[in-house]
């Protein structure tokens, strides 16, 4: 879906250089006079007098966190929150509401949400919020680098990050076929012809009819999501730091795409996948049908769980994302972003000070929110102390397979500890590329076999640049 632009070929509303000068500026004050009101701590009365109601957006999975927070929050600190909630195309449905200037808030955002948002002139970027240098001293790199936007200014705090990718193993099958897992990580696959050699043996055998499977499923977080993933872990980055291609017929993109069709050729992959929705996919794991998963490590709050899963005892995870390079990128990151509705000062200071309560620390100084998430479903989170506290480590270690706990878990953390950043999804016209790749791999490559991998690298090359000339000006300008 493109921006939409102005006659004079502006993306959406973007205001002007010395309009969004003078709106970080006036910001910047307001929020020093506001932040005297608070001086004293919570609950923070004096401002919650002065500020009206917050609405925050949002998409109801894990309501319960939401809206427990929510009501903490108006308790602590005086200030009401209005949840709204948007079940279904959350981005459709919450871009359609930001074009309109709905009084939103805060909202959830995907990373290549934010960056077509942001350019559109919807996201208030947070630089100039009162110890944000602080925060972001406490969280992953990666992460902290991941929430900018190309031109350097923060974005928002993390909600979450869905990523970075692991490859999850089927101990039961693997065991059987004599590739069982040990505590010594070097006793794994380090590269896919490894993975790709023990698949064809176990297949061979009648372990698994398709031991490979692979998130292809049909949506922007399957297909997409997994070539990026694979990808930077075979030292594939695709663009450099002003979004201009790096990637091509002559890349590891290329390398990954021929691994692809040769799996789908071959039938090691199931080809129903592409069809599927996440849901289908990751139950076909938990039905123990399968030797090798590629998916988001947080995963495991799923497929180790025996009330859901039929291999909760055998599924874990390999030490590495295989390839040339083992790099781990972040695809998922969701952010807790900032509207540019017109807001008082005190509002303002409010607004922040709720963005904090969901992705920073509680009026106790806990990371509350974050430990909850933690607890429900193992989800990858911002600050690496949360992996030392006990209460979260034990909640993430019932999740790991229970041969190799202190392995596992090990690896887990390292994946997450060593994540970058992928700048192709700061692009804002990351999603409207996005749709065309999709198409072109699941249908030209692997279904009626019309390119190469080599010619479907090429011609993603050729729309990509195409789209940096559409665009790139328009940002420079904006």
């Amino acid at each position: 879906m493109p921006l939409s632009l102005h006659p004079d070929g502006r993306p959406g509303p973007f205001p002007a250089d010395a309009q969004r000068r003078d709106f970080i500026l006036r910001g910047a004050a307001g929020l020093a006079a506001a932040a005297g009101l608070a001086a004293g701590g919570w609950p923070l009365r004096a401002l919650a007098q002065a500020a009206s109601p917050l609405t925050f957006a949002f998409w109801p999975w894990g309501s319960e966190i939401v809206q427990h927070g929510a009501a903490r929050f108006t308790q602590e600190s005086g200030v009401p929150v209005n949840l709204s909630p948007i079940p279904g195309d959350y981005a459709a449905v919450l871009e359609t509401q930001l074009a309109a200037k709905a009084p939103l808030d805060m909202f959830y955002a995907q990373r290549g949400q934010a960056s077509r948002w942001y350019a559109a002139g919807w996201i208030r970027p947070i630089d100039d919020m009162p110890g944000l240098a602080d925060i972001q001293k406490q969280m992953f790199p990666g992460i902290v680098e991941d929430a900018k936007a190309t031109d350097g200014r923060y974005l928002g705090l993390t909600y979450y990050n869905g990523g970075p990718y692991a490859l999850f193993r089927n101990e039961k099958i693997l065991g059987e076929a004599g590739y069982g897992g040990t505590a010594n990580a070097a006793d794994y696959p380090r590269d896919w012809a490894t993975v790709e050699k023990q698949a064809r043996e176990i297949k061979k055998k009648g372990l698994a009819q398709h031991p490979m499977l692979m998130p292809w499923y049909n949506a922007w977080t399957g297909l997409p999501w997994a070539l990026i993933a694979q990808c930077f872990a075979e030292g594939e980055r695709f663009v450099d730091g002003e979004l201009r291609a790096t990637f091509g017929p002559d890349t590891p993109l290329t390398k990954v795409l021929t691994d692809w069709k040769r799996w789908w050729d071959d039938e090691l992959v199931q080809r129903a996948v592409l069809t599927w929705s996440g849901t289908e996919t990751s139950s076909s794991w938990m039905k123990g049908q399968h030797a090798f998963h590629l998916n988001i490590d947080y995963y495991s709050f799923n497929y180790n769980d025996p009330a859901k899963s039929q291999i909760a005892e055998y599924s874990s995870y390999n030490p590495v994302v295989p390839g040339a390079t083992h790099d781990t990128v972040l695809v998922g990151h969701a952010l807790l972003c900032m509207s540019t509705r017109k807001r008082s000062d005190a509002g303002q200071a409010a607004l922040w000070e709720l963005v904090k309560y969901f992705g920073y620390r509680d009026r106790a100084g806990q990371l509350t929110t974050h430990k909850n998430w933690i607890a429900k479903a193992n989800l990858e989170v911002p600050f690496p102390e949360l992996y030392r506290d006990p209460d979260s480590r034990a909640a993430i270690m019932k999740w790991m397979y229970p041969a190799h706990r202190e392995q596992v878990y090990q690896w887990l953390f390292e994946g997450r500890e060593k994540a970058v950043a992928a700048n192709i999804l700061k692009a804002p016209w990351y999603q409207e590329w996005d749709t065309g790749m999709h198409e072109m791999i699941a249908q030209d490559m692997l279904i009626k076999g019309t390119r190469t991998p080599a010619q479907v690298a090429t011609e993603l090359r050729a729309r990509w640049d195409g789209l940096y000339k559409k665009y790139a000006k328009i940002l420079k300008r904006s």
